[in-house]
């Protein structure tokens, strides 16, 4: 797969769980915007990756469909509209924040398309402690 028509930045994406369709500004991404939407599912390992070729495996917590309306998306729920951090969410998903709350009037915008919202939980990582360090270098050492 290639980011850019030059082909100075051609890189693969590894084996591994689906990627999601779009990229994200950050690998911490928390929420991602979706403007045609996806055939992941709610519960699914999948991997979130940015432009330079890095991905992260995350599972998806929630998905949740989006109203495009004038005053920008909004969540289609029964029990009730619930509000969501919608700077992070630009920022998370590259798009600006001006240009998400208005994607009504965006030229990109497909009102045949049911726009998502994807909330990702990130797995723990377990960072190595020093000792950690230590007993594994030992081990090396032991089995020379």
């Amino acid at each position: 797969m290639s980011c850019c028509s030059k082909g100075y930045c051609n890189f693969n994406f590894p084996d591994g769980p689906p990627l999601v369709d779009y990229s994200v500004s950050n690998l911490n991404a928390e929420y991602q915007f979706l403007p045609y939407g996806s055939l992941l599912q709610k519960g699914e390992t999948v991997r979130i990756w940015m432009e330079n070729g890095q991905t992260k495996t995350v599972l998806v917590e929630d998905k949740i469909p989006l109203e495009i309306t004038a005053s920008g998306p909004e969540p289609v729920l029964s029990e009730g509209k619930r509000d969501y951090p919608w700077q992070i969410i630009a920022f998370d998903s590259g798009f600006s924040y001006e240009d998400l709350m208005g994607w009504q009037h965006h030229p990109l915008n497909n009102p045949g398309e049911q726009a998502v919202l994807m909330k990702y939980n990130h797995p723990i990582e377990v960072k190595p402690t020093l000792k950690m360090i230590f007993l594994k270098w030992l081990y090396k050492i032991r089995n020379l």
